[in-house]
């Protein structure tokens, strides 16, 4: 990943910087309205003042810290980290983390170090001026049949797309068994775009392999080229690798790291369907989420969003962390956020497209694969997400929106399956998957027992017990990738 860094002091008499004074990272496409469309951010530093922007969702990740005539940007926490930035945890933003497994606004685990916030120009001359423009949301339609939504979502998809037509005629479709990278391949060929290949991911278990049984269907549909990358890793591993690669900033994402290798030595543009789901047809929008954020209280949201990991915290945290991290205080912090999106035609869509998608999804193609040359998202066209935020919800509430727009718009291949996430992989890989995982987690907390974050009594003895245990090993799935997850962030915060 491309790890951007600029750093700057304050001297007596002018100021020390090193790292990359002129950065540009992502993608900018020009548009009539003079607002560049696309997924970047910018900054430049001329010798007194540093100026940074970025897109209008605040897509790409990108941290900084300022402190005491001190600046620093970049696109790894870690590099701040090492340039000097206090390591101070931030227990507040950690407390929802915890509990959701993604932070929300601008927030990060470390108290001084915040995430550039969506639409945001920063300048620093010695001191921070950040502002930020209105969250980016559409006007409520108003009378549209669905039938002429579902047309509408087609041209304004097509129009995205041509927008983002391929630079280089080699270009890579990463390929699901969903919905969002299916629209992308159809458009592209019905435009006349062949892609130099497709590539499918396969998964860690317990999860099922059906992406790659869908996707090859898709593939030889087309007479596509397909490659379909294997784990050749641990999990461990992988998630090891993945959380300081991300910033300590997701619980996800490490079955995707072999493939995010795959694709940066091969391809230089990618096309990725980041928030196609959640902006037409979301998992998350469910009649029960819907009815709360509609009528329940923003404190009554975030205790249902929160109160489901609490044995897994209480037991491996020490109780002093616990205790600054606690429910009521995570309740308290995510209430606010949670009040912004409840004027939106779909509140549960905003929330999570902000936050979830923003802040941990984007981790992946903005970040692991921050060095790609071009990453297009087409689901995030100006255009395209300005209805799609304004449709009712209504017409998004029964799951299939997306479907039928894929279907009336490609009718020849409506048949052709979607994967069936219920699926799951046998139970001996996965018991043998997390046994090895809780084996080397173990060995990690007995080489070094000194961690400020975990708690001893808790995680000791069942570490112990592992070692000599592959049933007792496979057993702790349900704490052991938080317990390396936190022995990192110990790690980190000592620099």
């Amino acid at each position: 990943m491309n790890e951007s860094f600029f750093h700057v002091k304050r001297l007596t008499k002018g100021f020390d910087a090193r790292g990359k004074a002129h950065c540009a990272l992502g993608h900018q496409i020009a548009r009539e309205s003079g607002n560049p469309d696309g997924i970047y951010v910018e900054w430049n530093w001329d010798g007194k003042c540093l100026t940074a922007r970025n897109d209008r969702y605040g897509m790409f990740p990108v941290f900084y810290y300022s402190r005491d005539g001190e600046f620093a940007i970049s696109s790894s926490i870690d590099q701040l980290l090492n340039a000097g930035a206090s390591p101070e945890l931030d227990e507040t933003a950690l407390s929802v983390f915890f509990r959701l497994g993604f932070f929300i606004g601008e927030d990060t685990p470390f108290r001084h170090i915040r995430a550039l916030p969506p639409a945001a120009t920063l300048s620093w001359d010695g001191e921070l001026r950040l502002e930020r423009a209105t969250r980016a949301r559409g006007a409520p339609s108003r009378g549209e049949s669905r039938t002429s939504a579902l047309d509408t979502y087609n041209e304004l998809f097509r129009c995205s797309m041509t927008r983002r037509a391929p630079s280089d005629a080699n270009f890579a479709v990463p390929l699901s068994g969903g919905r969002d990278s299916r629209h992308i391949l159809f458009e592209l060929l019905r435009q006349g775009h062949k892609p130099g290949r497709c590539i499918t991911a396969l998964h860690f278990p317990p999860r099922g392999n059906e992406d790659a049984r869908i996707a090859t269907m898709l593939t030889q549909e087309f007479g596509l080229k397909h490659d379909i990358i294997a784990q050749s890793g641990s999990f461990y591993k992988a998630e090891a690798a993945k959380n300081p690669l991300t910033s300590y900033c997701t619980d996800e994402h490490s079955w995707y790291l072999e493939t995010v290798s795959n694709i940066r030595q091969r391809d230089r543009v990618v096309y990725d369907g980041i928030a196609g789901d959640v902006l037409s047809q979301s998992v998350f929008l469910t009649e029960e989420r819907l009815r709360l954020f509609q009528t329940a209280t923003p404190n009554e949201i975030a205790t249902q969003l929160l109160s489901k990991a609490e044995r897994k915290l209480s037991n491996l945290l020490t109780p002093q962390l616990y205790r600054n991290t606690s429910l009521e205080l995570a309740i308290s912090h995510l209430e606010k956020e949670v009040k912004t999106h409840l004027d939106s035609p779909n509140p549960v869509g905003s929330f999570f497209f902000w936050n979830r998608t923003r802040r941990e999804i984007a981790l992946v193609p903005y970040g692991l694969m921050g060095d790609v040359p071009t990453v297009y998202a087409p689901f995030l066209d100006h255009d395209l997400y300005d209805f799609l935020t304004g449709l009712p919800v209504e017409m998004l509430i029964d799951h299939t929106f997306h479907t039928d727009t894929i279907s009336r718009a490609y009718p020849a291949h409506a048949g052709l399956p979607y994967e069936d996430k219920g699926k799951r992989a046998d139970s001996p890989d996965f018991m043998r998957l997390h046994a090895d995982f809780g084996k080397q987690v173990a060995k990690r907390l007995l080489l070094r027992p000194t961690s400020r974050l975990i708690n001893k009594r808790f995680a000791l003895p069942r570490a112990m017990r592992t070692l000599f245990s592959s049933a007792f090993s496979a057993s702790t799935h349900w704490y052991s990738p938080l317990a390396l997850y936190l022995d990192q962030l110990d790690i980190a915060s000592r620099r």
